[in-house]
Parts: C-alpha cells; structure tokens; sequence
C-alpha cells in the first residue's frame, strides 16, 4: 500500500511538472531577438562597402577636407551645408583614418545611434511591460528593421541620429520630464530640421499641462549650446542659425522621392505653389491639435503612442520639400506601437512597404510608380491613422458619458 501511494504520489508530482515549453517560452524573445542581431550585424557587415552618390558627392568629401584640415581647422570652415552636431562626428571619425576606411567610418556613426535608438525602443516599451522580454525583442526588431537596414547599413544616412533624440523626447515626455523633453526635442533639431515634425505634439502637450510654456526657452538655449564649438571654431552664428535655410534652398521641388501628395502635383509648380503649401500644411497641422486637445480624452502611453505616429505622420505628408527618408520617425514610432497595441501591428507593415518603395527611387532607380504606389500606401495609411484617433475618441466620450448616467 505505501509503495502505491509512493508511485501515485510521485506520478501525481511528474504530471504536475512544467512542459518544456512553458518553461522556455518565457526566454523565447530573448532567443528571437539574439537571433535577430546577430542578422543585423552580418547585413551591417556585408554591406559596409556599398556606397551612392550621396555619399561619395558629400559626406566623404567632407570626410576627407576634415581630414586634411584637422578636426579643429575644418569644422571652423564653411564647406559643409549640415547644421554643426553631425559633423562634430564626423570629425571624430577621422581620427580613425589610420587604421578604417572612411566609408566604414561614416557607418559606424549611424550604427552608434541605431544602438541608442534601439535602447530608447526598449526603454520605452519597458514603461509599460516592467517584466519580461517583450522590451528586449522590440529593441531588436527595430534594430533588424528593414528601413532601419537599409537607411544606415547600405545607404549610410544617419537618419537615427535625430530620431533617437526624438524617442529620447518622446519617453521624458511620458515620464512627466519636460524639461528634459523639450531638452532632447532641441538636440534632434540642431541634428536635423526633421525634428519638427514633433512640433504639434510638443503643442498638444502644452495644451494638456504636461509642458509650461517656460521649458520652452530651452529649445534656441540647447540648439545654441550644440552649435557653440563650430562658432568658437570659426563658423558664424547666422551661418549655423540659417543653415535649414541654405538646405531647402538646395533642392527646389515640392517632393524629392517621398510619398507626399506633391507626387501628382507638377513640378513646375514649385516657384509659386511652395509657400502656399507651406501655410496650408500649417493650418492643418494647428487644425489637428485642436481637434486632439478637445478630444482626447484618454492620456495613457498606448494612446499618446498612437497620437505620436499621427503626428509624424501628419507633417511630412503636408509639407512640401520632403525626401524619401522622412518618415523614418514613423518607422520607428509605428514598430513600438505594434508591440504596445499588438492590435494595431498592421502599421508598422504599411511604413516598412512604403518607405521602402520610396528609398527605391534613389537607391534602384525604380519606376516611378513604385513612388506613386508609395504615396497612396501613406494617404491610406494617414486616413486609417486619423480614423483609429478618432475611434478611440469616440470611445471615450461614450464611456464617460455612461459613467455620468450611472453617477446620476
């Protein structure tokens, strides 16, 4: 009898045992996301010595007059149409001239802030998943992405440089910093103007109380700060201050290969339709903050998300001039809210398609129905975006409106 008991209870102890599964299911994203680095690193690799005409009209001869001048001496000249902060890098990376190729350098740069970025991709979805792995596999999606690839990796644009700055923005943002917000806002800026684009959040934010309209001297003070070294150096303050400008003037066309409306519009409409486009575009942007202000109502991360891919989404679909990397921010912004709202995944598939149906024109030489295919990929994706904002309005002003029926 108490050998039975024995083997019942020691059956009893085996079925209660954990399968192999459930106990390696919770280290499965780890495995997934090493897996996932180590393809982003052989595809680093293997293309570190492709190159294109951006890179070999611009940045490695700029590389190689830093070079020649001296760190110090060059970034005191005028020869480079970057704002300063990017140029500091790349600099630096002549230091490395010795022993690497300077085309090698240039990405290794890009590789840097696609690590950052990838921190700030993990950081942020670790508010709200404070245990487990999730964070960790997001990080490394985003690091295996394949714009993300593409962009730093075979094109050797540095486009995560001002983004990671952004999400850095965007996470003090959600962790009632806004100091250190608006801060971080300014740095992407004096990288590149592309940080505008989280212009109207930064305003729905104010409007909601979550930025006072004191924190916002900070902006000109950083982008001061930031350009500081190359006036000490020689440059001049009107120079580093209207370098945007001497940019926009360099490319006189309402789109440059991004997915905008511009893409129907003729080209020859650029001289007078420019500025009427830039008033229109603002006017939309002022429309869709007020229309968030009074209705959103509900404030949390997955909704603030949410509200951050429409606004970077939003400008550079309006403004004119924008080139085909411009909504990498959505990139990045669409991926994290895949893994908030797993609902809503599809997004982040709608912007790897068209951004790199976009990309394809500069890097392949594609059709240009690969841009026209583009473009309306973004206007569907715009409308579903406005139309998921206005949905979860919708929903709240009914739930509140049920809470009040049962308060009476």
């Amino acid at each position: 009898m108490k050998q039975n008991r024995r083997r019942d209870q020691s059956g009893t102890h085996q079925d209660r045992r954990p399968s192999i599964w459930k106990r390696i299911r919770p280290y499965l994203p780890l495995v997934i996301a090493a897996v996932l680095v180590l393809i982003s690193l052989y595809v680093r690799y293997v293309t570190l010595a492709m190159t294109n005409s951006d890179m070999e009209a611009k940045i490695l001869v700029w590389y190689a007059k830093l070079q020649r001048h001296g760190p110090l001496v060059g970034l005191g000249k005028d020869f480079y149409n970057y704002t300063p902060p990017y140029v500091y890098l790349l600099a630096l990376a002549t230091l490395t001239s010795s022993f690497m190729a300077p085309l090698t350098s240039v990405k290794i740069i890009a590789l840097v802030f696609d690590v950052y970025a990838a921190f700030m991709v993990y950081k942020i979805l670790r508010l709200q998943r404070p245990q487990g792995h999730l964070p960790i596999l997001a990080a490394a999606v985003f690091f295996t992405g394949p714009t993300m690839l593409v962009n730093s990796a075979v094109w050797g644009q540095a486009d995560s440089t001002y983004t990671a700055f952004l999400l850095t923005c965007l996470y003090f943002l959600l962790v009632d910093r806004p100091l250190l917000a608006v801060s971080f806002f300014s740095i992407a800026l004096a990288f590149k103007p592309q940080g505008i684009f989280f212009v109207p959040l930064l305003v729905l934010m104010m409007l909601w109380g979550k930025i006072r309209w004191y924190h916002f001297p900070a902006v000109p003070i950083v982008y001061a700060l930031c350009m500081l070294p190359a006036v000490a150096l020689g440059r001049t303050w009107h120079e580093v201050f209207t370098a945007y400008t001497s940019q926009a003037d360099s490319g006189k066309a309402l789109t440059h290969n991004a997915a905008t409306l511009y893409v129907f519009i003729s080209k020859s409409a650029f001289s007078w339709l420019l500025w009427p486009a830039v008033v229109v575009a603002i006017l939309i942007f002022l429309a869709w903050i007020y229309y968030t202000w009074r209705t959103a109502k509900v404030r949390d991360l997955p909704n603030v998300i949410l509200l951050t891919l429409v606004c970077v989404t939003l400008v550079p679909f309006f403004l004119p001039n924008m080139r085909e990397r411009y909504y990498y921010p959505a990139d990045v912004v669409s991926l994290i809210l895949a893994f908030v709202t797993p609902a809503l995944w599809y997004f982040a598939i709608l912007f790897q398609v068209l951004s790199m149906l976009s990309y394809s024109m500069f890097l392949w030489a594609a059709p240009p129905a690969n841009l026209q295919a583009a473009t309306i990929i973004s206007f569907f994706t715009l409308m579903l975006l406005l139309y998921k904002q206005g949905s979860l309005a919708a929903g709240a002003g009914q739930a509140a409106a049920a809470r009040g029926q049962l308060a009476k």
